[in-house]
């Protein structure tokens, strides 16, 4: 929309998605002491204004109302905006969520993460095509998420999509997740399906080569294909 916007023309526009490595972004078998024994919604994002926190956590509140021994478990970078930072422990404490809410900082194995969550969930105010979105999806995990950027390109036919800072909107999927896990589940495996299908990372490097060699003329030679290591 940007580029046709801005006097890009139409015919010239190729869209290729992200891609993720479905071999690390995979379902785990957690069992037992690997998961959480409460209701877990989780969120990988770094803590400043444009993931939209506070919605996040205003959501929280909400659930909480409807599920009361649920918990939400955010893992991000808390140094990017550290006065930011400082304002979601604030709303964290005003809505009295200290045993609810919970800001984990940096995690370094996003997988193990998804996994363990019942669900991800995702409030940002702008977003390209989020790859939070891509790996959780990949593992099985269900996602409620903001329509924003190109979340609704990925997302859906296997996901819940809310208007941005629509608190409201967000508790309804948290909780319809929650509450069905039958619905969670067939949510989950059709969201794995739909990244095997189409967005895997060798599909987006194969895109990238093809219109390499579109651009460069070079037709008279067959597509090679490649895989990312």
């Amino acid at each position: 929309d940007w580029e046709v916007r801005f006097g890009g023309s139409e015919e010239k526009i190729q869209v290729i998605v992200n891609g993720v490595d479905i071999d690390k972004f995979r379902p785990l078998d957690l069992t037992g002491s690997k998961t959480y024994d409460r209701p877990t919604v989780v969120a990988l994002a770094n803590l400043f204004p444009l993931k939209d926190i506070e919605t996040m956590i205003d959501t929280c509140d909400r659930v909480r109302d409807q599920i009361p021994d649920v918990q939400f478990k955010l893992f991000g970078d808390t140094t990017v905006d550290p006065d930011y930072t400082e304002k979601c422990h604030g709303w964290i404490a005003d809505r009295g969520l200290e045993n609810h809410f919970f800001i984990e900082g940096f995690h370094n194995n996003p997988t193990e993460v998804y996994n363990k969550g019942d669900l991800l969930i995702l409030t940002s105010i702008s977003e390209g095509a989020p790859y939070t979105v891509l790996e959780s999806m990949s593992c099985g995990c269900p996602v409620v998420a903001t329509d924003v950027g190109g979340v609704r390109d990925v997302l859906e036919r296997c996901g819940i999509i809310c208007r941005p800072g629509a608190a409201d909107e967000l508790t309804e999927g948290v909780v319809k997740l929650l509450e069905d896990d039958l619905f969670r589940t067939v949510l989950g495996r059709e969201s794995r399906r739909i990244v095997l299908n189409n967005f895997t990372a060798e599909k987006s490097v194969n895109a990238y080569y093809e219109q390499y060699r579109t651009l460069a003329g070079v037709r008279r030679f067959p597509l090679k294909t490649i895989t990312p290591k």
